[in-house]
Protein backbone atom coordinates (compact mmCIF):
# COMPACT_ATOMS: atom_id res chain seq x y z
CA UNK A 1 0.00 0.00 0.00
CA UNK A 2 1.54 3.16 -0.82
CA UNK A 3 2.28 5.85 1.65
CA UNK A 4 1.02 9.80 1.24
CA UNK A 5 4.82 11.70 1.57
CA UNK A 6 5.61 15.32 1.22
CA UNK A 7 8.47 17.24 1.18
CA UNK A 8 8.88 20.94 2.61
CA UNK A 9 12.45 21.96 1.06
CA UNK A 10 14.35 25.10 2.15
CA UNK A 11 17.28 26.73 0.15
CA UNK A 12 20.06 29.26 0.93
CA UNK A 13 22.77 30.35 -1.09
CA UNK A 14 26.39 31.08 -0.39
CA UNK A 15 27.81 33.83 -0.07
CA UNK A 16 24.33 35.78 -1.14
CA UNK A 17 22.43 34.76 2.03
CA UNK A 18 24.58 33.96 4.89
CA UNK A 19 28.22 34.65 5.45
CA UNK A 20 28.89 31.60 7.73
CA UNK A 21 27.82 27.42 7.52
CA UNK A 22 25.80 27.74 10.31
CA UNK A 23 23.93 30.75 9.13
CA UNK A 24 23.64 29.47 5.56
CA UNK A 25 21.90 26.47 7.68
CA UNK A 26 19.81 28.98 9.27
CA UNK A 27 18.94 30.97 6.41
CA UNK A 28 17.87 27.37 4.53
CA UNK A 29 16.11 25.89 7.65
CA UNK A 30 13.80 29.33 7.34
CA UNK A 31 13.15 28.96 4.05
CA UNK A 32 11.72 25.38 4.64
CA UNK A 33 9.56 26.58 7.28
CA UNK A 34 8.27 29.29 5.62
CA UNK A 35 8.03 26.39 2.58
CA UNK A 36 5.65 24.44 4.86
CA UNK A 37 4.03 28.03 5.80
CA UNK A 38 2.94 28.57 2.35
CA UNK A 39 0.85 24.88 1.96
CA UNK A 40 3.97 22.30 2.15
CA UNK A 41 5.18 19.99 -0.51
CA UNK A 42 6.83 22.98 -2.18
CA UNK A 43 10.43 24.71 -2.61
CA UNK A 44 11.70 27.72 -1.01
CA UNK A 45 14.55 29.64 -1.34
CA UNK A 46 15.50 32.20 1.42
CA UNK A 47 14.33 35.67 0.26
CA UNK A 48 15.04 38.59 2.99
CA UNK A 49 12.34 40.61 1.68
CA UNK A 50 9.77 38.24 3.17
CA UNK A 51 11.74 36.47 5.80
CA UNK A 52 12.74 37.98 9.32
CA UNK A 53 16.00 38.02 8.81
Amino acid sequence: MPLPVTASIGGAIYPAHAASRSDLIEQADLAMYEAKRRGKNQFCLHDPAIMNT
